[in-house]
């Protein structure tokens, strides 16, 4: 009874949700589910009561009190056929419009709780995962949660008015009724039981389901298109496709073997009472115990207590119900994971001293071994700091950590003395201009892609996106598009374009650019030329040293201290001050000379990338850009 129990919840919580959404809209369904229970089964009454008075009327004349009782019933059978006309179609409107609603409400609230907690950890984590996929459907592509309303408001009337049968067969033989009655019910339970296993076997297996998707996915979107058509990957993902799904819905075929056998016996044991039922008022028809208009009601009212239909509501009901606990699991999960912020930041032009990692230490959630034990580093405000290290040294974590993406868990950040899990997240962002680099690309328009840095302050101005595009050397990028700010960067929409892997770059730095003109104090880069040949990341590292100045200022005289992570130390050569990052710790600080002199790790790495350079120079029939190729040691 697991499922059934669990299913009950679901429609349960479901119906509870409905009235925060729209209280008249509720309370208008509710009536039309009455008039749904009670118009049929006054429709029932009403044409035994016709077919009653059919003999009286043809013995005595259509103008004999029998022919009245026969108009007077053929009125009420009528008028109750349209009322039945009219309440279904009310049902159905109500129903999908609060449905719709309620779709609305719980995307909304989804997205609220994603979004909630301070960091993303919860994000990474499988069970929330789950949970995420499941608030959002069972089935992707299929019944939405909004369908529960419609699919409840389906069968909640035909399964009311059951009971109103079956009273009407009480009225003959309470132990009629009763068998009636646990027959339907049984088979109502069984066949449920049958058809509902794909619901629980999907809502229970959803890291497999979303398997399956991301297979399906492949193949269907833009994404992997030219590796999937480049390597020939069309059947292997097929056939991958077939087998995961294949995986997630054997558990739900096996069980519907098995029940197989107690649906057959349902479906012959409802025959079974049906022609019980219909031979003992047949039998009391023929000893004169009822007459023609009590017969005509106690045979439909036999058949209405046995009525079971199954369909296309109750999937409706059953899957879009499914994800509603979902929903609210994710919303107390995630806000269990973000607690209050204890205050605001102490320094609004932050930080105006320093930052400091003290001691910090962090490892994933469930990823083993930690990135940082004890990570010590003090940047001063202002500085123009680089970070080097080779891949998984914990660079880029050191970034999220900086962001509250996650939580240390160990040590702390601070800011100008204040520790950074107290000040408030959204504040402390505002002082933040990050370019990842895994940046995203929007497929928006290119003002949206740009402004996007400054959206606390409104949509920022074209003369702030000229400026900013013109820092980032995105001005040739813009300039080229056919709309210009409002060309949509995606070649899926209409009149849109995609770009270049160095053009996205330049306008993500623009993003993180224009950041910093609306306030930030922080700017860290990471990999921010990863995507550029050398002569343009030349070009883009002398305008971020001229928007920077020589002392690390802006050009109204407030600190901005910049964090860059690169590979290429044409780059991070130029910084004020360089540290190597390696095993979670910091082993080398200082200056580009004073770490070449020093011939540790920093000098190895860049000897080795300046004998690179050099052979590519070589190769290619001259010499790098001075300014770009790195001398063996005098920088």
């Amino acid at each position: 009874m697991h499922q059934e129990a669990g299913l009950g919840t679901g429609l349960w919580r479901t119906v509870r949700l409905l009235p925060g959404i729209s209280r008249p809209l509720t309370a208008l369904l509710g009536l039309a589910v009455a008039a749904g229970v009670v118009l049929p089964l006054g429709f029932l009454v009403a044409s035994a009561a016709l077919v009653g008075a059919v003999p009286g009327a043809v013995a005595d004349g259509l103008g004999s009190p029998a022919g009245d009782a026969l108009f007077r019933a053929l009125a009420a059978v009528a008028a109750l056929f349209v009322g039945q006309q009219v309440a279904e179609q009310v049902t159905t409107t109500v129903a999908d419009e609060l449905g719709r609603r309620l779709d609305v409400s719980l995307r909304q609230r989804a997205m609220r709780a994603s979004l909630g907690p301070t960091g993303i950890a919860h994000l990474e984590d499988p069970t929330t995962l789950g949970t995420i996929s499941l608030a959002r459907n069972v089935l992707p592509g299929s019944w939405r949660p909004g369908g529960a309303v419609s699919g409840l408001a389906g069968t909640a009337a035909q399964r009311i008015r059951v009971l109103g049968a079956a009273a009407i067969v009480a009225s003959f033989s309470v132990p009629l009724a009763l068998v009636l009655l646990v027959v339907w019910a049984t088979e109502l339970v069984v066949i449920l039981r049958y058809f509902f296993t794909s619901v629980k076997i999907l809502a229970e297996r959803q890291p497999d389901v979303r398997r399956s998707v991301y297979f399906r996915d492949l193949a269907l979107t833009p994404a992997a298109a030219k590796e999937v058509r480049v390597f020939g990957l069309g059947p292997w993902i097929g056939q991958r496709f077939s087998v995961a799904w294949h995986d997630v819905m054997e558990p739900a075929w096996a069980e519907r073997r098995q029940r197989r056998g107690p649906v057959t016996g349902a479906v012959v044991a409802e025959g079974a009472a049906l022609a019980l039922g219909l031979g003992l008022v047949g039998v009391a028809a023929a000893n004169g115990e009822v007459d023609l208009e009590r017969l005509v009601l106690l045979l439909g009212a036999a058949r209405a207590t046995l009525a079971l239909s199954i369909g296309e509501s109750d999937l409706e009901a059953a899957y879009g119900a499914a994800a509603v606990p979902a929903l609210l699991d994710l919303e107390s999960g995630t806000a269990a994971a973000s607690p209050p912020a204890s205050g605001e930041p102490s320094s609004p032009a932050g930080p105006a001293r320093e930052l400091c990692f003290e001691g910090v230490g962090f490892a994933y959630p469930g990823g083993g071994k930690p990135v940082f034990e004890r990570l010590d580093l003090t940047i001063p405000a202002g500085q123009r700091l680089a970070i080097v290290g080779v891949n998984g040294a914990g660079k880029t974590t050191l970034v999220k950590l900086l962001a509250r993406l996650y939580e240390p868990t160990g040590g702390r950040i601070t800011v100008d003395g204040a520790d950074l899990a107290g000040l408030d997240p959204a504040a402390w962002r505002a002082r933040l201009a990050v370019l990842f680099q895994d940046f995203v690309h929007y497929e928006l328009a290119a003002a949206d892609n740009v402004g996007f840095g400054a959206t606390r302050h409104g949509r920022p101005a074209t003369d702030r996106l000229d400026r900013a595009a013109a820092r980032a050397g995105a001005t040739t990028v813009i300039a080229g598009l056919d709309r210009g700010w409002d060309t949509v960067l995606s070649a899926g929409a209409t009149g849109g374009t995609d770009l270049s892997g160095g053009q996205w770059q330049r306008v993500a730095l623009a993003r993180a650019l224009l950041a910093v003109d609306a306030g930030a104090r922080v700017l860290v880069l990471d990999e921010p030329t990863a995507n550029l040949d050398v002569r343009a990341e030349a070009e883009i590292y002398d305008r971020f040293l001229e928007l920077t100045g020589t002392g690390g200022e802006l050009d109204d005289g407030r600190p901005l201290t910049t964090i860059v992570i690169s590979h290429r130390f044409s780059t991070v050569r130029r910084a004020d001050r360089i540290v190597v990052l390696e095993a979670g710790r910091i082993i080398e600080d200082g200056t580009h000379q004073a770490l070449l002199d020093a011939g540790g790790r920093y000098a190895t790495m860049f000897g080795a990338q300046a004998a690179r350079f050099a052979d590519d120079a070589e190769g290619a029939g001259g010499p790098a850009p001075g300014h770009l190729l790195p001398g063996p040691v005098d920088g």
